[in-house]
């Protein structure tokens, strides 16, 4: 009977020194926080503007840009709903514009599934939510229209081809052009399927389409 009291004894102890250990934040602390993080934000998004615009991501040590999951300037759209997140309304609508007059993700360049799902539909649908609030003109029946859904869609037509698999588990990679690469394996990991019920799910739910959604469920 004595050990499970000594350990509960000691479960209270180490509960009791955590809890003493929580730092009270002030007003002030939030706040110095935060700007902490509005910062780091804009070394690196100005930095990627500098010395790696339009290539997909910057290469730090080199100051230089490289195309790494597709050729489409992906930090910029990763970067776009944390623009309109920190009250930079005049820079979230520059960016629009220009990925707005990009009208599809045609291109011969083989992509990661994961990364093109979570990174690109991802930005864009939620940037696409965030118009609103940063004070985007918004087209009628927004937000179940608008160029960033648009573009959003397109690129979910073009992924949706790696869910034909025996499993229903997506291909790792397709050529946004011409579908699943001739030899690719099927080799993959859960997480490259369970994250898409998030950004297929809302896109679904926007377009009215539940082709997004079902391909996901039912597979």
């Amino acid at each position: 009977m004595l050990l499970p009291l000594i350990h509960k004894w000691f479960l209270l102890l180490f509960i009791v020194k955590i809890t003493c250990a929580v730092r009270t934040y002030t007003k002030d602390d939030l706040i110095k926080l935060r700007e902490e993080v509005r910062e780091m934000f804009y070394h690196a998004y100005d930095s990627y503007l500098r010395y790696a615009y339009p290539y997909d991501e910057l290469r730090p040590i080199s100051c230089d840009g490289v195309d790494t999951y597709g050729s489409y300037s992906l930090t910029l759209i990763d970067a776009l709903d944390t623009l309109a997140v920190m009250g930079n309304y005049s820079e979230f609508q520059r960016v629009v514009d220009i990925l707005s007059a990009k009208t599809d993700f045609d291109a011969n360049i083989n992509v990661s599934v994961f990364e093109t799902n979570i990174r690109i539909i991802g930005g864009l649908l939620s940037a696409h939510l965030l118009s609103n609030k940063a004070g985007m003109k918004l087209e009628p029946g927004w937000p179940c229209n608008g160029p960033l859904l648009r573009l959003a869609e397109d690129v979910a037509k073009r992924l949706i081809v790696a869910f034909d698999t025996k499993t229903g588990m997506p291909y790792g990679t397709v050529n946004l052009h011409s579908g699943v690469p001739k030899g690719e394996t099927t080799v993959t990991c859960t997480a490259g399927v369970g994250t898409f019920i998030v950004e297929f799910g809302t896109l679904s739910r926007l377009t009215g389409d539940p082709l997004y959604e079902e391909v996901y469920i039912f597979n």
